[in-house]
């Protein structure tokens, strides 16, 4: 039965990435999930925490994999949240896009805390990709939207942001520039 655990796992994890993050996801298609999108991605999420202890060997895989599951499923819910269900494609308001930069940055802040807990440079990459992400998003778009008040706030809290970026790096990572 041990021997079968792999494969039954793959088996589960290949049906709930393809139904779940592609077919029936919400993004893309009309879908009404209900509550079931968010045990639906928290069962693909302990699914893959649970691989190198099942199959030695695969935490960096697993790491990657996992990182896109949290974004995609982070995004996903948010959009269900907001307008379930209307595919992206159907179009946004300023509101959501305002909320996507957030949780871009609040997904970045929560990557970056796991790389400095783990000592795992890949959820800091990842961390620093979401990051710029975020940054681009927020002078490309989100800006453009926006006047006034809004704008300055808008600003000011991404600055926040990249200082406090900034000195968890010069922190907990002193010799992060080796």
């Amino acid at each position: 039965m041990r021997d079968a655990a792999p494969v039954l796992g793959a088996a589960a994890l290949a049906h709930g990435l393809w139904f779940t993050g592609l077919v029936l996801n919400p993004l893309v298609v009309l879908q009404h999930a209900g509550p079931w999108l968010a045990l639906s991605y928290a069962v693909i999420g302990a699914i893959l925490w649970a691989t190198p202890r099942i199959v030695p060997g695969t935490g960096r895989v697993r790491d990657g994999a996992l990182m896109g599951v949290i974004v995609v499923a982070a995004f996903t819910l948010l959009r269900q949240a907001s307008h379930a269900p209307m595919p992206l494609w159907t179009g946004t308001d300023a509101g959501e896009q305002i909320a996507r930069s957030i949780l871009a940055l609040v997904l970045a802040g929560a990557f970056l805390g796991i790389g400095i807990r783990r000592q795992a440079r890949d959820w800091r990459l990842a961390s620093l990709a979401l990051m710029l992400i975020a940054v681009a998003k927020v002078f490309l778009f989100d800006a453009a939207g926006l006047d006034g008040l809004a704008r300055i706030a808008s600003f000011a809290a991404l600055g926040f942001s990249l200082i406090g970026v900034g000195w968890l790096y010069s922190r907990y990572l002193p010799d992060a520039s080796r």
